[in-house]
């Protein structure tokens, strides 16, 4: 169970933070949505959704400034082929490295920045600010966004399972098929206890986080954000990365579909206000927009009797409250071993009834394997909170939970889980009948 150092450097711990409490408004911006752990914001002048040209940046890596060409070529020519092939209707123009001397093909011309246009190389350049990146997007390519990939985390560990003494149950006996008396079962049955050593085993761990910003080239702002977390024993660096870009890809076509539900008329509204943040999480932008956007969008998602009002100050009824617990960490489960009882051989028997027939019969023998699973880290997303709905007009509570969830992939799963199990009980408690 000791973490060793990988191939990339010193293994950071993951800090848990102290959980003090910070007042943060949820009420700005007035519209928004997302799907899966994406953020979309509805107010940008073109919708992300609605882009149809979008530019590629390269990956950037931790603490460098901006994304490189001629760095990391394969992951960017690796998310380039990815979204390309699964984010339909919006054309994605990614920069070509100078340095590969591959031609480019008509069709790739179409679709992707050339390598030998200085002016599409200038974009490559440091900037100030978004909005002076912005500008210049726009004006050279007259793409409505750009995409900044952004690898924030990624290491290789080593984690080590100890050798391990335990003990399991053994079985021995066998199966009768067609004797003398029939089939009979576990005949000659024994069982025992016996000592098991488990190896020592190291195994390899992938982690890696990345964000994905897409700012509105008109303006600089941001129009979309997405962050996630990979964790995973077994595989290489390649496949961590491909898998994030495939969330990223999916969660992207499916907040193209995403939207309210139709709710029947002279529905409640229900609207927002203030959350109380653990501190760890108000001090993280991605943090704020998970829990923001998971308690808006699941509402508008799960709330069949009540209708949405996204306004500041909105609705007759609001939800308000406190995310209680916001962590992430690691769980040690030690190696164990497992005794499942499988068929071992089979021996033919022949025999003679009393008119002298002869028949043949089936032992069938079994005995007991033992499986051996190593030591590994459980990883896990905790979330707590305590909701109230509130009647505007009066102050009452309505309807008050305290909730917990977790998830061992995403913060927005055990969100989404909390939220739309108090939505649920939102729907009975003041939900119109549609009939």
């Amino acid at each position: 169970m000791i973490g060793r150092i990988g191939k990339r450097g010193i293994w950071r711990g993951l800090a848990l933070g102290c959980l003090l409490a910070a007042a943060l408004p949820l009420v700005q911006p007035a519209a928004s949505e997302a799907a899966g752990n994406i953020w979309m914001d509805e107010n940008a002048e073109v919708q992300a959704k609605s882009f149809k040209k979008v530019v590629l940046f390269p990956v950037r890596y931790l603490d460098a400034p901006d994304g490189r060409v001629d760095q990391f070529r394969g992951y960017n020519a690796a998310l380039a082929k990815r979204i390309q092939k699964r984010i339909k209707r919006t054309n994605f123009m990614n920069f070509e490295d100078p340095g590969d001397t591959k031609a480019a093909d008509k069709k790739r011309e179409k679709r992707e920045i050339l390598r030998d246009n200085p002016a599409y190389h200038e974009l490559l350049r440091h900037f100030g600010s978004e909005t002076e990146r912005a500008k210049a997007v726009y004006d050279t390519t007259g793409a409505e966004g750009y995409l900044l990939p952004h690898i924030r985390y990624e290491q290789e560990r080593v984690d080590h399972s100890p050798a391990t003494w335990t003990r399991v149950k053994m079985e021995r006996y066998y199966d009768i098929e067609n004797g003398p008396y029939g089939d009979k079962s576990k005949c000659n049955y024994q069982s025992w206890y016996a000592d098991h050593l488990i190896p020592a085993h190291d195994s390899t761990l992938q982690m890696l986080d990345m964000d994905f910003r897409l700012y509105d080239a008109a303006t600089g702002k941001e129009a979309m954000t997405l962050i996630d977390y990979y964790r995973n024993y077994g595989v290489d660096q390649w496949h961590a990365f491909d898998q994030i870009a495939k969330n990223f890809t999916g969660d992207w076509n499916r907040l193209k579909k995403d939207g309210d539900r139709k709710v029947p008329a002279g529905a409640p509204t229900l609207g927002f206000r203030n959350l109380e943040l653990p501190w760890n999480a108000s001090q993280d932008e991605f943090a704020i927009k998970t829990i923001y956007y998971a308690c808006k969008d699941e509402a508008g998602d799960d709330l069949r009797r009540v209708k949405v009002d996204y306004a500041p100050n909105g609705g007759r009824y609001y939800v308000t409250g406190a995310i209680t617990d916001y962590a992430r960490g690691e769980t040690w489960c030690p190696p164990t071993a497992s005794a499942v009882t499988v068929r071992d051989r089979t021996e033919e028997f022949k025999w003679y009834d009393d008119k002298g027939t002869e028949h043949k019969g089936r032992r069938i023998y079994y005995k007991t394997e033992v499986s051996d699973s190593y030591g590994y880290y459980r990883f896990w997303y905790r979330v707590a909170a305590k909701l109230s709905l509130v009647d505007s007009r009066t102050g009452d509570v309505v309807l008050s939970r305290y909730l917990e969830a977790e998830d061992s992939d995403r913060y927005a799963n055990a969100l989404r889980e909390i939220f739309k199990r108090f939505y649920k009980d939102v729907d009975k408690a003041i939900g119109v009948s549609g009939d």
